[in-house]
């Protein structure tokens, strides 16, 4: 039988360690519990459980062989709708606070057209993006290694739709190119899970 003492030590312990818990966690300084998402390397896994920065690595190369789609991929530093077009000019762009390859929800956008000859093959670098279906892969080339991504849908949407949800804590791919060459109208969208 406890004691008159260490019933009150075990019920002063108790509301003390609540009072420090509520504390710190109103602080956020109680970690959140670890969301796994289907495709984690063992690698990201162990990352999320230390606390660790993950290497955020910049697409340079985008190649999709059901359409035929090989680009550079630039990644500038503004969201400056002047200087995005620019950089479409040299092929597809990953936009700049979007996630990176293998870590969060990655948008890349670029040019597409029907008309058969253009001077610059950029504006055509997203031609047959509406051409893809669930489970085709899609290739995301950095420096140092490949990632792939498994097609998941294929929409078409409408200019005022928002394209990316930026906040999406799953690895994931966006590419979206426009229906009409140089018009803002429709929005052909592919996203695509992150798979290796």
């Amino acid at each position: 039988m406890l004691k008159e003492s260490q019933v009150k030590f075990i019920w002063y312990f108790i509301v003390i360690f609540g009072v420090v818990f509520i504390l710190l966690y109103s602080a956020g300084l109680v970690p959140e519990s670890i969301k796994l998402n289907q495709g984690d390397s063992l690698r990201t896994l162990w990352d999320k459980a230390q606390g660790e920065a993950v290497i955020e690595e910049k697409p340079i190369r985008i190649v999709i062989d059901k359409i035929d789609v090989d680009v550079a991929v630039s990644n500038p530093n503004t969201t400056n709708v002047a200087t995005l077009d620019e950089y479409l000019k040299q092929g597809a762009v990953r936009y700049p606070g979007s996630g990176f390859l293998g870590s969060g929800n990655m948008f890349l956008f670029a040019h597409s057209t029907g008309i058969k000859v253009v001077n610059n093959q950029a504006y055509k670098a997203f031609n047959g993006l509406k051409n893809l279906s669930s489970g085709d892969i899609i290739k995301v080339f950095s420096k140092n290694k490949v990632y792939q991504y498994k097609v998941t849908s294929v929409i078409l949407v409408d200019q005022t739709k928002a394209l990316v949800e930026f906040n999406s804590r799953k690895n994931m791919l966006t590419l979206s190119t426009c229906n009409t060459f140089g018009a803002k109208s429709e929005r052909y969208v592919v996203e695509a899970d992150f798979i290796i």
